[in-house]
């Protein structure tokens, strides 16, 4: 194993709790509406649909723009409600850019890793959403860096993003970096195809039959310590 000192994490379900965020979001922006509508069946339909425009984004399809008021428009259409879906689209972003909760063993990875590596974070969404999500929670101390796809006009796993964030770094060598992330289209994808090793982070224990190989792949967040640092020395 190469000696590292740069770590890229992704945000959302790597150190940041994306489906309780995306939950309580929902949830508030629905109550906002005055929605009387079965929660659980409403979120199944808005997850649905967000995931499938997010895919359309990792693959250049929409921009952010367009998602951003897309999933809404098309939640309404598929719920048969009446209202203003932009309306509705403001108010879940308010929610969620207050979603600073985190996953259970973030802290504590970072806290391990922190002295011995240079943190950043490498994200796709909107970056005054996600600066907000990541600088209101407990993590916010230990990132020397915030790379979000909204200021690098480009999203993961497009490698424009990747040479926006290692000029961001500092990291001249990418054999330095590692990504670490849950999304095998995204963030193992972006990294297989630029060249940078990898950290499959994969908690589910899903198969892979992607063709894209990680460097490594842990079940548990904190799998990372004993591999980086037993192995930096």
């Amino acid at each position: 194993m190469k000696p590292y000192r740069y770590l890229l994490f992704d945000a959302d379900d790597t150190l940041l709790d994306f489906r309780r965020c995306e939950r309580e979001a929902l949830a508030g922006a629905m109550k906002e509406a005055g929605w009387d509508t079965d929660f659980d069946g409403c979120l199944a339909c808005y997850t649905a649909i967000n995931r499938a425009l997010w895919t359309d984004y990792e693959q250049n399809r929409i921009t952010q723009n367009q998602l951003r008021g897309e999933r809404f428009r098309r939640l309404f259409e598929q719920l048969g409600v009446d209202g203003d879906s932009e309306a509705f689209a403001s108010a879940y972003l308010r929610y969620f850019a207050a979603g600073s909760f985190v996953t259970p063993d973030a802290r504590a990875v970072c806290d391990a890793l922190k002295p011995a590596f240079d943190l950043s974070i490498i994200t796709n969404g909107v970056s005054d959403v996600q600066f907000s999500r990541i600088q209101g929670s407990e993590l916010k101390a230990y990132f020397d860096h915030i790379v979000v796809s909204d200021d690098a006009g480009s999203a993961k796993p497009a490698p424009a993003i990747f040479d926006y964030a290692l000029k961001k770094i500092g990291c001249m060598d990418k054999s330095q970096a590692l990504i670490v992330g849950d999304s095998l289209s995204s963030d193992i994808r972006g990294g297989f195809g630029y060249g940078i090793d990898t950290c499959w982070y994969n908690p589910e224990r899903l198969s892979n039959n992607s063709g894209i190989v990680p460097t490594y792949e842990i079940a548990q967040l904190t799998e990372l310590i004993p591999l980086l640092l037993e192995e930096n020395g």
